[in-house]
This record gives C-alpha cells, structure tokens and sequence, in this order.
C-alpha cells in the first residue's frame, strides 16, 4: 500500500511539475504585444485583471479606432472618472461582446462605450469579421474561465479554419514560430513588460493625417441618406451586448469616432438601432458635435481612421461631459488612476516632443530620468544658436563648442546624468550598458570613408544612424523600450 502511494505521489508531482513548465512553455511561445508598440493588445488584456476589484466605472470596447479615441487618465484627470480601454485593434463585435462578459466578472461598470466601427463588413471573407490573427491577440491573454472557453467553442464554431485545442494547448499554433517570425526580448521579459499597463488600454499615436485630411466634411445626420447594412453576425452580437447591459442596469453608449471612411450610412444605421432598442449613440463625425469639439481631421487624426493624441483628449473631454451631465456619473478618487498621473504626462510631452521645431525648446525637453539621449555634433563651420547653447548647458553638457572647426562631438545622457562627453579632433566610439546592465547601448560618431559625417547608435539590440554633419539627436525611452524621436538639425 505503502509503495502504490508512494508512486501515485510521485506521479502527481511529476504530473505537477510538468503542468507549470507547459504553461510556461506556452507563455513564451505565444506572440506579445506591449508598450513598444503601436497596439499594446497583451498589454490591455494583462493589464485589465491588475485592476481593483469594481474600481471601474466605464468600459470601453471596440477596435483599433476605439483602442486610440478614449483615454480613461484624461476622463479621470478632468472628470475623476475612473474607465479602463478594453478596446483592441480590429476587435470585431463578438470578441467585444466576450471581453465585456470576462470584464463584468471583475467590474461593476455604470456605463459601457462601444465603437461600432466594426459593426460593419470589415473582412468580407472572415466569418468574424476579422482575421485570425487579432482575434487571437484578443483572446490569448485572457484568463481562463467559463467566458474563455464559451468564447474560444463560438469562435471555432463560426470559423471552421481554426481550432479549438490550440487555445488550450498554445504550442499546436505556435511551435513552429521561431522558424516563421523568430522570438524577440518581450518573450524573455513578459513580466516586466506586462506590468507596463499605465495608460490602461489607450495607445497614443503622434503624427497629423495632414493635408490628407483637409477636406474632411463632417455630415449631417438630417440628410435623406439612406442606412448601411450592419454585417449580421455583427449585429447579432450587438444584440447581446445590449441585452447584457440592460440585464445588469448598464448604460449602453455606441460610438463612431472620427474617420474618412465613416459615413453618413453607417452612422445613421447605428443611430436607428440605438433608437429602436433604447440606447445612445454619439458620432463624432457628425457637424454639431465635431464643431463642438473643435475638431479638425487634418489635425486631431493620424490617419484615415485613427485620431492621435490631442484628437483623442478631445474625443475623451466630450465623452466625459456626456457621461458626467447626461448621465450623471459622478467622480471618485481611486489609487490605480492617481499613481499614473505622472506616467501620462510623461508620455504626452513626449508626443509633444516630436512636434517641437526650433532646437532649443527641443533640447530643453529632453531630461527626464526615463531618457536616453546620444547627442552628435560635427561640422566644418560651428554655428549653434544661443538657445541651443543654453539648452545643452540645462543638461549638464558642458563642452565649449564654439570656435572647435572640424571637431567631433559626442555626449551620451541617462538616468538623469552624464555618462560621457566628448569633444575631439578623432573619431569617437562609446559603450555602456544601461538598465542596471540589461541595455546595452554604443555610440559611434566621425567620418566615414568617403570623407563626410555619420553617427550611429546602437540600443537595446536595434540601430540607428544617421550620415548627415551637424547636431544630431537620438531619444529612447528605456521603459517602453522605443525610440522615442531622432533629429538632425543642420547647423
């Protein structure tokens, strides 16, 4: 008896052990998305479950138009209103109605927002109306439960071309992924990175849709067009978020949010559903509230379809003014919104960064503790304007360049020090590991064979270089591991 116990013990641990080395294994295999990019999906899924319990008073589903219009610290800053961006790119409507089942299992939300973009035929020829690939990035990250495996059964239901078990067993999908894509730091630091959940599901984008979006017209929902035809399992499925919510005395708010490609269609057969099945619907394309909201595509938009930051403040404010005066949420202090204050107004300054021309204003911006900074300066004639002089000096730098013709220059800032300056008639080659030795960095910075000017830098396994004379600039940002802007200045 003895022995057989013995043995059913050892087989248990062994089963045990190898349970937690699968899931670990499964871990590293599967494809992550965090903060260094433009859509952190592992990073809103992972960072949802970090929540407090029923701390979030609105919930925002949807896809990549959702994941950059609403910001939960611009609606907690202004309002005190505390959200969370479940959003995630191309988030068809029944990967939003199974994210809003697993978020009420942890959230008591007032409100629900939903960009219905995606209410629409998006991928024509996937029955989910999108492709494996995002509903995988949607669904891999989220904890196993009965949601989960409800959802996962409807999606291979739906989609004959994928597979039940390799959502249970990660490795049928993805073993062979080192061959197809290869496997990349985030696989080695998932933990670390996962924890870089500041922005609580918003993805800020920088750049101006420009000259592109000049003649953007707003519509007007009083015109006799006609209504868009939904995509029927889209519809369905909107169906079910709106039963959910009333079920659970939620407000249910659909959204379109500014694009070129919404039209007058689409957003009137979202405004006849929301009247026929009691909710409401804000389209932020139509002329009251775009002009309301002071909107300007060409602006506010970084592309077609996607407003940047300082459209998405706008988006947000307006959200806010509807969810704090028509429906009457009130403001709350919570902890998790407070402790990231000073994160979002870090990441903000560093997209008003890349929109700063003049040089010294530029440099003056340039010392946080985040930052590492490779400054290069060579030139036959030294010419710096006395801002850019001043900035350098703000810094810490404190070479005189002045009157140094044909001098190279190097300087090398991080942690808030630093590391290295150099001024002098040689090329000059720099390295260091930053990130308590877990980023290495070099710097390279003289003439090359043909007798002009480069510089090169090398952080965190990725380069950069740059073959013009004169002062150059190189911003990364070592906690979201990207390279935040790189300029060159001919001085």
């Amino acid at each position: 008896m003895k022995k057989k116990i013995g043995f059913a013990g050892r087989v248990m641990g062994f089963l045990l052990i190898f349970a937690v080395c699968y899931h670990a294994y499964c871990r590293w295999i599967t494809p992550k998305f965090f903060t260094d990019t433009d859509w952190p999906t592992t990073t809103t899924c992972v960072g949802f479950y970090e929540l407090p319990k029923d701390s979030a008073d609105v919930i925002f589903l949807g896809s990549s138009h959702g994941v950059t219009s609403f910001v939960p610290q611009e609606l907690y800053n202004k309002y005190g209103i505390t959200s969370y961006n479940l959003s995630t790119d191309e988030q068809g409507v029944a990967t939003s109605y199974y994210w809003l089942k697993e978020a009420l299992r942890y959230q008591t939300p007032k409100a629900v927002v939903l960009e219905c973009y995606f209410c629409f035929p998006y991928y024509v020829d996937e029955p989910l109306n999108s492709d494996e690939t995002a509903t995988r990035k949607a669904f891999d990250f989220m904890k196993w439960s009965p949601v989960k495996a409800e959802a996962v059964k409807t999606i291979c239901e739906l989609d004959e071309n994928q597979n039940v078990w390799s959502y249970y067993f990660p490795h049928l999908r993805y073993h062979e992924r080192w061959l197809w894509e290869g496997f990349d730091r985030n696989d080695y630091t998932y933990r670390k990175m996962a924890a870089r959940s500041e922005l609580k599901g918003y993805s800020p984008l920088r750049f101006y849709l420009g000259e592109k979006g000049e003649g953007f017209e707003p519509h007007d929902m009083g015109s006799d067009a006609g209504c868009a035809d939904m995509a029927p399992l889209m519809r369905e499925y909107l169906d079910k978020i709106n039963d959910l919510c009333k079920e659970n005395e939620i407000t249910l708010i659909l959204t379109i949010t500014p694009a070129v490609s919404a039209n007058v269609e689409m957003c009137k057969a979202v405004q006849a559903y929301a009247d026929e099945n009691g909710c409401q619907f804000i389209s932020f394309n139509e002329r009251d509230v775009y002009q309301q909201m002071d909107y300007v595509m060409a602006e506010d938009n970084c592309d077609d379809g996607h407003p940047n930051l300082w459209g998405a403040v706008k988006i947000t404010d307006y959200m806010g003014s509807v969810l704090s005066g028509q429906f009457g949420l009130e403001g709350r202090t919570e902890a998790k919104w407070e402790e990231t204050r000073d994160a979002y107004d870090f990441i903000t300054d560093a997209c008003d960064l890349i929109h700063l021309g003049e040089i010294g204003p530029f440099l003056s911006q340039l010392h946080h503790e985040q930052y590492a900074v490779v400054i290069t300066y060579q030139n036959d004639s030294y010419a710096l304007e006395e801002s850019a002089i001043e900035a350098l000096r703000q810094l810490g730098l404190a070479a005189e360049l002045d009157g140094q013709d044909g001098c190279n220059y190097l300087a090398v800032l991080a942690d808030g020090r630093v590391l290295t300056e150099q001024l002098t008639f040689e090329d000059i080659q720099y390295q260091c590991a930053l990130a308590d030795g877990q980023m290495p960095l070099y710097a390279v910075s003289g003439r090359n064979e043909w007798g002009g000017y480069y510089c090169e830098i090398g952080i965190d396994r990725e380069t950069y270089r740059n073959d013009n004379g004169g002062l150059n600039v190189f911003i990364y940002n070592m906690q979201n591991r990207r390279l935040v802007d790189s300029r060159w200045y001919d001085t």
